[in-house]
């Protein structure tokens, strides 16, 4: 809005100068004005910038960036341009140096390992130390985050060797660096292996109307997707909690299926839990049986219907146990 408000009036005159001469009018030569506030503005707008610091550019000289030491501030068209320059200077003082990449550490490892069979060959995790501008204090290895132990030294070059590793061997290995006055760098070698479930109950017993539990645990790595089935009619079909009844909870390596209030009529059977990762998959069976309790009413004689005296007596019950064991000792007696 100021550029507009600005346009001189033709014909205008105005001494050459800067800073307050030109703004006041001081002595100099006359020639057009290329600068100056109409006459009609008001007296207000017509007022000269306040004073401002001197912006530290580049010398003293002419051109938009100029300041004089004698006005020791500058004119209303150089100062947008002024603030620009400042918040670009500032900005690049604040982003690293070209050589800031080359200061932090590379490290040089070698390729993630998958074990196809149990147990399988040996295997070695190296990493290598390559560019380091830091004092090195000590290096060590980490699986899945916690240190691994006996693996604490001081050295570049690192070594790790998994001695026929399992599936239980799989995971996330990290070789880290400590340095003395910067913080620590570290690489990741990945050990991956199809799952191999490690834990679950072969069979769970539950009357009707109970609840009952079952779980599957795993190794190997990445962790897998857990998934549980039914077989019925000798097919495996999902569960799905249409009836509010079945609650799965999975954890990584870990899974587990509850079943409230268990029906007699629908609930029983196989249960297979699944594990599925991208190196494989494996599955075990759970087999659900539950428990009818049967009352049986034992129905006594009244008084009445006891037989009289002379009525002959029925056959003597006796204990078959008892009877087994007094013919042992006839026999033992008469040898």
């Amino acid at each position: 809005m100021l550029s507009l408000l600005s346009r001189p009036r033709p014909g205008a005159k105005v001494s050459r100068g800067l800073g307050a001469a030109a703004v006041g009018g001081g002595r100099g030569r006359t020639e057009p004005c290329h600068g100056c506030l109409p006459r009609s503005l008001p007296r207000a707008l017509a007022r000269p910038l306040p004073p401002s610091p001197p912006f530290p550019g580049p010398g003293s000289g002419p051109g938009p960036f100029a300041v004089p030491s004698s006005a020791g501030r500058m004119s209303g068209s150089s100062l947008p341009s002024a603030l620009a320059l400042s918040l670009l200077l500032v900005s690049g003082s604040l982003l690293p140096g070209p050589g800031a990449a080359q200061n932090e550490p590379r490290i040089v490892t070698s390729e993630e390992v998958i074990i196809r069979e149990s147990p399988a060959p040996s295997v070695t995790l190296q990493c290598n130390l390559t560019s380091n501008s830091h004092t090195l204090t000590y290096s060590y290895w980490t699986k899945n985050g916690v240190e691994l132990t006996a693996t604490r030294k001081n050295a570049s070059n690192m070594e790790y060797r998994i001695n026929k590793p399992r599936a239980e061997d799989s995971g996330e290995y990290h070789c880290v660096y400590q340095f003395l006055s910067a913080p620590k760098a570290n690489a990741t070698i990945e050990v991956k292996a199809a799952p191999d479930i490690t834990g679950h109950k072969r069979s769970e017993n539950k009357n009707e109307g109970q609840d009952a539990m079952m779980y599957c645990k795993s190794v190997g790595y990445p962790h897998p997707e857990w998934t549980w089935h039914k077989k019925e009619n000798g097919m495996l079909v999902d569960i799905v909690n249409t009836s509010g009844r079945f609650i799965i909870i999975n954890r990584e390596n870990y899974t587990e299926l509850s079943i409230t209030n268990l029906q007699i009529t629908e609930d029983p059977g196989e249960y297979e839990c699944n594990a599925t990762n991208s190196i494989g998959s494996a599955s075990v069976v759970t087999i659900l049986i539950l428990v009818v309790i049967i009352v049986v009413y034992e129905k006594r004689k009244r008084p009445d219907e006891v037989p009289d005296d002379d009525e002959p007596a029925g056959p003597m019950k006796t204990n078959s146990t008892n009877n087994h064991k007094d013919k042992n000792l006839r026999q033992r007696n008469t040898n």
